[in-house]
């Protein structure tokens, strides 16, 4: 197996539920990114009026800590052969609180590695999970093969997420490659109405999911968790 496909497979054989390769030139110090997705249990996202629940917040956490450990361990597997790495760790643990961004684009990472793109909710939306994801990449200077990016939004004419959020955060626009996320989506609107999740749920994490649960292209369960 070559390089890119060793590492793919030990990121599934430890949970990862996509693997992606991207040229990130620009975006960060090292030149390639491994781009590691895990996904959401459908069944606790199946009915868009039961958004937030507690164990969608729950969840978060748990899926977000297996991504930083996955993480860590695709960044000593690469350190281990001597080249230049950094695990980045997934969106929820380093967070601008004025300008609510991480200090790692890993949704832009994964369009420029054909996973996915960004949704008119400004989450990745990937073909196989839609936007019932976490993210999060490992950056390297490692002779990766690198995927087709995606630069236009495949959303098409839906409005599902715009006309769900209780944020109104959601301006309907399209998202291209380059656009700035606040010419289409609030994030300091979405952030308000998600951190009110903390005073009824107590959790660590905040969200609302609402236009996660709502996207057409998520896959359903088929059987709800009790």
């Amino acid at each position: 197996m070559t390089l890119t496909e060793t590492i793919a497979a030990l990121a599934r054989e430890r949970g990862a539920d996509m693997v992606g390769f991207a040229d990130v030139k620009g975006l960060a110090e090292l030149p390639r990114a491994v781009v590691v997705v895990m996904r959401h249990s459908p069944e606790w996202l199946d009915d868009p009026s039961n958004m937030p629940n507690l164990a969608y917040l729950k969840e978060i956490g748990e899926v977000t800590d297996r991504l930083s450990e996955l993480g860590r361990y695709l960044e000593e597997f690469l350190r281990e052969k001597r080249y230049g790495v950094r695990a980045d760790p997934p969106t929820g643990y380093m967070i601008d609180n004025e300008k609510l961004t991480a200090p790692f684009a890993h949704k832009t990472a994964a369009t420029r590695a054909g996973l996915g793109w960004i949704g008119k909710c400004a989450l990745l939306v990937t073909p196989e999970l839609g936007p019932a994801l976490r993210l999060t990449s490992v950056l390297t200077d490692a002779p990766l093969a690198v995927g087709q990016p995606i630069t236009e939004s495949r959303c098409g004419e839906c409005t599902l997420c715009a006309d769900i959020c209780p944020a109104g955060a959601v301006s309907g626009e399209h998202w291209r490659a380059g656009r700035l996320r606040e010419e289409f989506y609030d994030a300091h609107a979405c952030r308000a109405v998600c951190f009110a999740t903390r005073a009824v749920f107590g959790e660590r994490y905040t969200g609302c999911g609402a236009c996660m649960a709502v996207c057409p292209v998520r896959p359903r369960s088929s059987v709800r968790r009790p």
